[in-house]
């Protein structure tokens, strides 16, 4: 069936003018591997790749790369179709599964659309949903772009707009995040 989605507009995030605060590792005199932090001052160290919860997707569970150079967040998305209600404008679209084998459809209400630059430098016009994500310990809502994803290696991206202020990404790293410990 369907999942019909009702969010909440993203909550706009405060800048911080302090520099995050931390101490970096350090090597001993041996060959081992530092220690890797848990966190600088008050945001949580996560992996380029973790893995994030949907809440408003029917708590689907989905491989994500954290991408301190993409500003905006993005999911994988095929068979987008537009319908209007009311005033609304609406999408739906296709979620597949990892191995591709099974599909999830959803309708999400269309908070905009965006000029995005893909990864191959293309400037493309994309539609934007307000998601709400679950990663670590934290639960929040941001906007995400939806797109095909097919060539990519994980089926979503969570750009710097939607990590600012709450992780710091440690680009030799993944899966720091462990376990979800609460539902969201």
């Amino acid at each position: 069936g369907i999942v019909i989605a009702m969010l909440k507009p993203a909550a706009k995030m405060r800048s911080r003018s302090k520099p995050a605060e931390g101490k970096a590792p350090t090597r001993s005199a041996g060959n081992e591997e530092p220690k890797p932090l848990r966190s600088v001052g008050k945001k949580q160290v996560l992996g380029w790749k973790e893995s994030v919860v949907l809440p408003g997707l029917g708590n689907i569970r989905l491989p994500a790369k954290l991408d301190t150079g993409a500003r905006t967040s993005a999911l994988h998305a095929v068979d987008m179709v537009y319908s209007k209600s009311r005033s609304t404008m609406w999408i739906e679209f296709d979620l597949p599964d990892i191995d591709q084998a099974l599909r999830h459809r959803f309708r999400l209400p269309v908070a905009e659309h965006r000029t995005v630059k893909s990864s191959t430098g293309k400037a493309q016009i994309r539609p934007v949903v307000v998601l709400t994500l679950c990663l670590a310990d934290q639960v929040w809502s941001t906007e995400v772009t939806l797109t095909d994803r097919s060539d990519m290696e994980l089926p979503m991206l969570i750009g710097r707009s939607a990590l600012k202020g709450r992780f710091v990404v440690d680009p030799a790293r993944t899966r720091l995040a462990g376990a979800i410990d609460r539902e969201p």
